[in-house]
């Protein structure tokens, strides 16, 4: 990812584990469609390019902790960096609901202080008082209505769209399938494209597909509403890496630029696009298959043009 460090905040010294320059494959089984394969950085997230940017920008602005609301991927990636950098990591995370046992194991073997909370909400509670009180580095959101994660690591996400844009020999894919919750890649993505097209280097911005677990973004979308209203969240949702239930503004903002489109899927679906790209060989994490069920929608709507899902993480 540092290849691309000119267009990234100065930093002294990257803390980096090798994330970034992940491949672009093309599915045997859907022709016309890529796989970016996020799988591949070194946690088995796309969160890594988020985390190795943010922790560096932490350590050089020296801060001693840095901290996450995350009960996954952003946790581990988090702690991950953390620990190559020689920082403190605090997890927030609600009881019961860590994405699996591997997940906790994993972060106490890179040293992370995980504290558990009561409820969703608390978690941000607990950041906003440690980031007031401790002088933590929040990595995650915690404002209401959501916003971004921290944006120096956001920017991050940008790499994805050089790295795309170059790995097709500095042309575009007509779509991208996004897996997303609060939209920080999406948003990031589409913010890299339209850098790299004002520089000359590609002719245009890719249209994204937002797949979402809950509505609030594609209501925005269609209807005209700049900040999303919070969906209905029921008590259990299995695909909890995009499970947020209110949808950013920036999240909005990116899908109409690109002129794309939001696609809402549930928990069945998103079963049944994982045990599809398994049988094909793709072992991916039960939110990451919703890139590969929106490949598939978009073919299923007519469109004949290149694709790109983006599969965020390992299953």
């Amino acid at each position: 990812m540092w290849k691309w460090r000119e267009f990234f905040p100065p930093l002294p010294s990257p803390v980096s584990l090798g994330e970034g320059g992940t491949p672009l494959v093309p599915l045997r089984h859907l022709p016309g469609v890529w796989v970016k394969d996020e799988r591949a950085n070194p946690t088995g997230s796309f969160k890594d390019r988020m985390a190795s940017m943010a922790v560096s920008w932490a350590q050089a602005q020296g801060f001693g902790t840095v901290a996450v609301a995350s009960t996954g991927n952003a946790a581990v990636s988090t702690a991950a960096y953390a620990a190559a950098a020689g920082l403190r990591c605090v997890v927030l995370a609600k009881e019961g609901a860590m994405a699996s046992a591997d997940t906790e194991r994993s972060l106490r073997a890179l040293g992370a202080d995980i504290r558990f909370t009561e409820s969703w909400h608390e978690r941000w509670t607990e950041l906003e008082r440690g980031v007031r009180e401790q002088g933590w580095y929040p990595v995650s959101n915690y404002r209401v209505p959501p916003l971004s994660s921290q944006p120096v690591g956001v920017r991050a996400y940008r790499s994805l769209a050089y790295e795309i844009a170059e790995q097709r020999d500095w042309s575009v894919p007509d779509w991208i399938a996004v897996p997303v919750s609060r939209g920080d890649a999406l948003c990031a993505m589409v913010a890299g494209f339209e850098e790299i097209r004002e520089l000359g280097w590609i002719s245009r911005v890719p249209r994204m597909l937002a797949v979402v677990r809950f509505p609030s973004l594609q209501e925005a979308v269609r209807s005209g509403r700049e900040q999303p209203l919070a969906s209905e969240y029921p008590d259990r949702v299995a695909a909890v890496s995009i499970s947020d239930p209110q949808a950013t503004a920036a999240a909005v903002r990116a899908v109409r630029h690109s002129g794309g489109d939001v696609l809402v899927v549930g928990d069945d679906d998103l079963a049944e696009a994982q045990a599809d790209a398994a049988s094909h060989g793709w072992l991916v994490e039960f939110s990451s298959a919703a890139a590969m069920a929106g490949a598939v929608e978009l073919r299923q709507r007519g469109h004949e043009g290149d694709i790109v899902a983006l599969v965020t993480a390992a299953g």
